[in-house]
């Protein structure tokens, strides 16, 4: 489990839930279900995901 530069998505095809927060976590459950393509770089004035926090 390691660090990556954060990234959020905003698409439709995700739950609030993943389009809300953003991750930065290579293992993070919630962000390895977002597509590639799918993947904005940044945070986006938003918080953590709460699976990244644990993931610390």
């Amino acid at each position: 489990m390691s660090k990556v530069a954060p990234y959020h998505t905003d698409s439709p095809e995700y739950p609030p839930s993943h389009r809300n927060v953003y991750h930065d976590r290579d293992n993070c459950p919630a962000g390895k279900t977002i597509k590639q393509a799918h993947r904005k770089p940044g945070e986006a004035a938003r918080p953590r995901c709460n699976d990244c926090k644990k993931l610390d």
